[in-house]
């Protein structure tokens, strides 16, 4: 028995270790990924972090309040990319953000008026084009092995890329922050 439980170490090591390499790169190619996709930039910085949110996501709409401070001091540029996983209306609400003249004015709208029952702006139907790139971002998103909003991605200051994930508070932001260039 003994040697069945070394070797059933010995073979769930061989696909461990692949998956851990996999796991550590999943970020990089992720960051690569997601400066060719759809996002509304918010202020100008040297330091980008990318940002996966619905619209209809409560954790969303914590960080977005949580990284006014970052964004006001223009300590970060954070690109929006929209995405539609928590309910039926997060397509058109992403839609509607997406479409509008303005589109970083649309995501403010959303927030500042975000309601956990509905969101914060209304739907819009899609445009073909619209509705491609936020299914395409949504995809981007479930790459990953948990695909959840908001999901963070940025480079450290070693050029790897460091993923986090959920809504943080401002001080655990800035904690985050310190690995930024």
């Amino acid at each position: 028995m003994k040697t069945f439980i070394t070797l059933a170490a010995i073979i769930s090591t061989l696909w461990i270790v692949p998956a851990a390499r996999a796991a550590r790169s999943m970020p990089a190619n992720m960051l690569a990924q997601v400066s060719k996709a759809t996002w509304i930039a918010e202020r100008k910085s040297s330091h980008i972090i990318y940002v996966f949110f619905d619209p209809n996501c409560a954790g969303c709409h914590f960080l977005y309040e949580s990284l006014r401070p970052f964004i006001r001091a223009e300590q970060v540029q954070v690109r929006w990319l929209p995405v539609a996983v928590v309910d039926a209306t997060s397509l058109g609400k992403a839609a509607a953000i997406l479409q509008s003249a303005h589109p970083l004015s649309a995501l403010a709208y959303n927030e500042e008026h975000y309601r956990p029952e509905n969101g914060g702006i209304e739907e819009a139907l899609p445009a073909p084009e619209i509705g491609r790139q936020v299914r395409a971002n949504t995809r981007l998103l479930n790459v990953l092995p948990i695909p959840v909003v908001p999901t963070m991605l940025f480079a450290d200051k070693t050029g790897h890329a460091t993923l986090i994930q959920g809504a943080l508070t401002p001080l655990a932001l800035r904690k985050a922050f310190a690995r930024l260039p």
